[in-house]
């Protein structure tokens, strides 16, 4: 409850942080349900997509913040047996950096806000689940970095 509790308090850090959003009620108590239901109620975003066949643009803070979370994670990704709690840390503190410098708006924005709502909740399931739960969202983890190079430029 308390890792909710948390989580609930950086998409609303996010939200408010950027551009052209309301702030997600309180009572939300999945993350990733959270960030798209905000999405779908302002911009009727509901997945993620390619803009008309092109991939959607970043501005500089949050390409460089993109780049330091994926840093994070193949360097943990080139050690045998990462320790799963630094990682999640790791992760959350540049996530958080992430959040707290978004200044982006549009369609660019909501299309990023569906992805990170996926990946919050895959970083919690890092932070919270046993061993092999761990792993699996560690694995789960790289294919949405790899993901978001698909749709994001």
């Amino acid at each position: 409850m308390k890792t909710n509790k948390i989580l609930c308090g950086i998409v609303l850090l996010f939200i408010s942080g950027c551009d052209q959003h309301k702030a997600v009620p309180s009572s939300h108590q999945d993350d990733s349900a959270a960030v798209k239901t905000e999405q779908t109620e302002n911009h009727n975003a509901t997945a993620l997509t390619l803009n008309e066949g092109q991939r959607w643009k970043l501005d500089e803070p949050t390409h460089a913040n993109i780049n330091a979370i994926k840093q994070v994670y193949e360097k943990a990704a080139k050690e045998t047996g990462p320790d799963y709690a630094v990682l999640a840390g790791q992760l959350q503190a540049e996530t958080d950096k992430l959040i707290s410098e978004c200044k982006m708006s549009g369609k660019d924005h909501d299309m990023l806000h569906l992805w990170l709502g996926e990946y919050l909740s895959t970083l919690r399931e890092l932070k919270t689940s046993e061993a092999e739960g761990q792993k699996a969202a560690f694995y789960k983890i790289g294919e949405q970095l790899k993901s978001f190079d698909q749709y994001f430029e």
